[in-house]
């Protein structure tokens, strides 16, 4: 479940990062209240954010549950309307609030 720091991530995002790497991550994604749910873009195949949990582990590291119920830990830098993460291939992806 999110914490108080995961108050600012609940919301619709839409993914900015064009890179190839990224095209695993969901085109739009919706957090609520320990939730989240990816959507895939037009032509779009599988993502590994598609539904689950999620949680804040401090201000700098989210936690998330991927396609496959793995629990994943991202280091994340936040601000109002954007949110970046790093994933372990080194592939940055960032979203901006819809």
């Amino acid at each position: 479940m999110a914490d108080g720091h995961g108050q600012n991530l609940i919301g619709t995002w839409t993914k900015v990062t064009s890179l190839a790497c990224a095209d695993k991550y969901p085109a739009t994604i919706t957090f609520s209240t320990g939730t989240y749910r990816g959507m895939r873009g037009a032509g779009q195949g599988m993502v590994w954010w598609d539904a689950g949990i999620y949680r804040l582990e401090d201000p700098d590291t989210l936690v998330v549950g991927t396609a496959n119920d793995e629990l994943v830990t991202y280091r994340i830098s936040r601000e109002a309307d954007r949110f970046e993460f790093t994933d372990s291939e080194g592939c940055v992806v960032t979203y901006r609030r819809a």
